[in-house]
């Protein structure tokens, strides 16, 4: 095993974003593990290393826990900023600091060797160091090497390792104004594809091609990577098939459901919409896609800073009813929407506040915070009536006084092509 020490003489060449955006990480993040009494936490799944310490390695938003070779790791304790890199032989040293805005580098070319940086930084008897090993995430770390470190961690330096998954979707649950101006890039690229694709498509046009052709559109209008471009047909002979991506095949008289997203320096839009090809919506269609628009319009006028979310869900569900329709439950929970950002899907969600305790303040809520993402999703039925699925998907950022919708210039209007 070897280990070795950088020294920065001077400021990255390539950093992702400023050192005032590193810094504002670095302090939420050790607010949060204030807050749940952690001295040190070590962050290995590759999205996380990247929120921590700018490094872009190729492979952010993948994990591949199980591989041999040695992750890259960042270490946040109460007074030290560590970025460990794996030790060559694809990387030199110039990597990390031409990259990571972190103020100490530690190479190795064994993940054990994060006992031995650990204890150099100060972690020692009684610490408490927060890791990945919990529900919710994805340790980024080989489980097998990890359950060695956490015996050596708790024998050799008298630490105790325990789940800082809650410390970390805290930490990047409220985004910082940079993390929202990229993702409004990424949302405003989809929504404007988005447009395209309502100019273009025809009836008979094959699900393959629209599909690719939406992904084209979001590059051009300026994301730099297709998340997710669906194209879900529902025609007479695939009614309600949502459960695939695009296939080789025309597209046939009825709903056409169109989900797309991209990304823009790692943020990714996930937007949802959806258009009447050769025919007209019937009555009751066109009643059902009311009321799911009505419930964005809800969802406008309610969510702000200081209101929970059990409110928002509550006057979603009696609106619904209202109309004499129902929204539909997962789990057991109403659903009406998912958290975004690095990650399509991190909490919190828009969904009960006793669902994610996590998230709590002190009278048992979860409350709306500026610099909170969500997209408006939910299944919206009408008893008795078979319709398809209309989904209105709006990616919202909240403000200091309401909310902001990213992606407000595409329109909610129920769209047809007969």
């Amino acid at each position: 095993m070897a280990r070795k020490t950088l020294q920065r003489t001077t400021a990255p060449l390539y950093p992702e974003h400023p050192m005032e955006e590193h810094e504002w990480r670095l302090a939420r993040a050790r607010s949060k593990m204030a807050e749940d009494g952690l001295d040190a936490l070590i962050l290995a799944r590759n999205v996380n290393v990247f929120y921590m310490t700018g490094s872009r390695f190729v492979f952010v938003g993948m994990d591949q826990p199980s591989a041999l070779t040695p992750q890259s790791v960042a270490i946040v304790t109460r007074d030290a900023d560590i970025y460990s890199q794996r030790f060559g032989p694809f990387d030199s040293d110039e990597v990390p600091l031409h990259t990571a805005l972190s103020g100490q580098i530690e190479l190795y070319d064994d993940e054990t060797e994060l006992v031995s940086i650990l204890a150099d930084y100060g972690v020692g008897k009684g610490a408490r160091v927060g890791t990945e090993w919990g529900p919710g995430l994805t340790l980024g770390i080989n489980p097998l090497k990890f359950l060695k470190i956490k015996e050596r961690i708790e024998k050799e330096l008298g630490a105790e390792v325990v789940d800082g998954s809650p410390t970390i979707w805290k930490m990047r649950s409220v985004k910082s104004p940079l993390e929202i101006e990229r993702m409004k890039v990424a949302v405003g690229a989809a929504a404007r594809a988005m447009e395209r694709v309502y100019d273009t498509i025809e009836l008979g046009m094959n699900e393959l091609e629209v599909s690719r052709m939406a992904s084209r559109f979001m590059l051009e209008e300026g994301g730099d990577q297709v998340t997710h471009s669906q194209v879900m047909a529902e025609g007479e002979e695939a009614v309600n098939l949502l459960s695939c991506d695009a296939v080789d095949r025309p597209i046939g008289v009825g709903w056409v459901h169109l989900d797309i997203g991209c990304k823009y320096r790692r943020y990714g839009s996930d937007i949802n919409r959806g258009i009447f090809l050769g025919r007209q919506p019937t009555s009751e269609e066109r009643h059902l896609y009311a009321c799911r628009q009505g419930i964005n319009e809800l969802f406008d006028r309610t969510i702000k800073p200081g209101v929970s979310f059990d409110e928002l869900l509550s006057k979603m569900k009696a609106y619904a009813e209202s109309q004499g329709c129902v929204v539909k439950e997962i789990g057991g929970n109403l659903f009406a929407g998912h958290n975004i950002g690095l990650e399509p899907y991190q909490p919190p969600n828009l969904i009960p506040s006793a669902a994610q305790p996590v998230f709590q303040n002190e009278n048992g809520q979860v409350i709306f915070e500026p610099g909170m993402m969500f997209t408006y999703e939910m299944a919206v039925e009408l008893p008795g009536v078979k319709t398809p699925f209309f989904n209105i998907e709006d990616n919202v950022v909240v403000t200091e006084d309401g909310v902001e919708n990213m992606c407000g210039d595409l329109s909610r209007e129920l769209r047809v092509k007969a």
